[in-house]
């Protein structure tokens, strides 16, 4: 095959850095964001964070602008150039669906007035402080009680040791030999003999004895037993001993609630056994659970929902979420009088004004998908999620002159404050069924009308999945009984079997 030389002419989408950078601001929390911002500001001395409220990235952008040289303004504008050519194949304006012009037009986000919400009245700046402490463990939690107690150091020791063979729902699953085995030899050479029965047992029985009630059980059963034990003061003798027999003996029974079942496996009357089930259900089956070593996070609103003057709901930013961001103004006055584009300041303050437009794209798209999202849901912020109407990313996309993708990067661990909680925006996303009229329901509120039908229902007779199928098709919908089986499972609701006592 001869080798030969050839022009050829190709088009290829090609991200910018400029664009690069949106995209991966866009798909940033708020927490994620300021943490970006803080590792820039590192790196870029021409940025800074403002003392204060005063100000604004959008105000910071336009005072940059008669800052910079005019080299570093063309080379802004060719790159502002070379953007648009890549997302033409989307619309005419950019990823975000907002032109230059838009936002040089824009109002200043610091224009926006917002109301004081509980959980945003403090300063951006000290966000951090809405971080809960870290939470103690299970294991500090045992051994700080184990501290308190007036014990030989070989008890405390073997105690210890107890602690730290548990699991994260605070059982025991191993057994006391299994669990002495390994120290053993230790013990022996430390405290002159190893533990004996009567000791290890005297340990566990101490250990259990701990808050909460229930740690240090080998099983479900045992962790009962050792709650209802702990409240024999206050629970009347008959019901505790029915309890008691049930937790031991018949678990299985109690699961299904079958109440003629225990009845007639234990001994005791229905009234009685109704009483004990009661005060099973108040205990804690997994004792440490409480006690999860996870890392507290907070989840700050980008927007907020509120009632306009019209009567209508709409959204509008949270200033509390936005960054107060803005260009070093000595050193971009400092760089009026240098020359040249080699210059790496040049270069930092083109990277920072990419930086304050890109933060500005964010928070606008942010806006107008929220505020689109709350135009359609009008009913929802009225009635509730019963009144939840469907919708889909294709939906808001068409409505906000956006890309599906970009959309959902903008729903996507972004909130909204609303006066039925905070929300993340993609909750008001959902499937959907059709009505017998050809019109659709929401996913969201057929699983409502579910909840709500079955803390109504006799729980003598609970309602069965085709039931409720037959019930959604007497109001003109169409479901079918798979359809809301799949909708009772994602509540963690269990079937008419399990929820029925007999």
């Amino acid at each position: 095959m001869k080798t030969t030389l050839g022009l050829k002419t190709s088009q290829q989408l090609t991200l910018t850095p400029q664009l690069q950078q949106s995209i991966k601001l866009l798909q940033m929390s708020t927490i994620e964001l300021r943490e970006e911002l803080e590792s820039v500001i590192l790196e870029n001395p021409l940025l800074e964070f403002e003392e204060g409220n005063e100000g604004s990235v959008e105000t910071s952008v336009n005072k940059a602008s008669t800052e910079i040289t005019d080299e570093v303004e063309t080379n802004v504008t060719s790159s502002q150039s070379e953007v648009e050519r890549v997302e033409a194949p989307y619309s005419e304006k950019n990823e975000f669906g907002t032109s230059q012009d838009e936002i040089k037009n824009s109002e200043p986000w610091s224009q926006v007035k917002t109301t004081k919400n509980k959980i945003n009245n403090d300063d951006s700046d000290d966000f951090r402080e809405s971080l809960k402490e870290d939470p103690i463990s299970l294991t500090q939690h045992l051994v700080s009680q184990l501290a308190t107690m007036k014990l030989s150091d070989r008890e405390r020791a073997w105690v210890e040791i107890l602690i730290h063979a548990l699991d994260s729902d605070g059982f025991l699953r191993e057994d006391v030999e299994e669990v002495e085995q390994p120290f053993r030899e230790e013990f022996a050479e430390l405290y002159g003999s190893p533990l004996s029965v009567d000791e290890r047992l005297i340990g566990l029985k101490l250990l259990q004895s701990f808050d909460p009630l229930g740690v240090g059980a080998k099983d479900l059963a045992n962790c009962l037993e050792i709650q209802l034990i702990g409240k024999k003061e206050i629970i009347d003798s008959t019901v505790l001993n029915a309890a008691l027999e049930i937790v031991c003996n018949h678990l299985n029974l109690l699961a299904q609630h079958n109440i003629s079942g225990l009845s007639k496996n234990t001994g005791f009357s229905k009234d009685i056994i109704l009483s004990a089930e009661n005060e099973i259900r108040q205990l804690n089956p997994r004792p440490g659970s409480s006690f999860r070593e996870e890392i507290a996070t907070a989840v700050i609103p980008d927007t907020l929902a509120y009632k306009n003057s019209e009567g209508q709901w709409t959204a509008k930013l949270n200033e509390a979420a936005i960054p107060r961001l803005r260009i070093h103004q000595d050193y971009a006055t400092a760089l009026r009088n240098i020359s040249g584009t080699g210059n790496s300041m040049s270069q930092q303050l083109q990277e920072a004004k990419w930086m304050l437009k890109n933060i500005h794209q964010r928070f606008d798209t942010i806006l107008r998908v929220s505020q689109t999202i709350v135009e359609v849901q009008q009913d929802f912020f009225e009635i509730g999620p019963r009144a939840m109407k469907p919708l889909v990313l294709r939906d808001v996309a068409i409505r906000c002159e956006l890309h599906e993708s970009t959309v959902s990067r903008v729903t996507n661990q972004k909130y909204i404050s609303t006066p039925l909680g905070c929300f993340e925006l993609k909750y008001f996303f959902g499937s959907h069924v059709l009505t017998e009229t050809g019109g659709v329901a929401s996913g969201t509120a057929i699983k409502e009308q579910i909840k709500d039908w079955i803390n109504e229902e006799n729980p003598k007779k609970p309602l069965s999945d085709q039931n409720m199928s037959d019930k959604f098709s007497s109001l003109g919908i169409v479901i079918a009984r798979r359809t809301v089986a799949k909708y009772r499972e994602s509540l963690k609701i269990p079937s008419a079997s399990i929820r029925k006592r007999r």
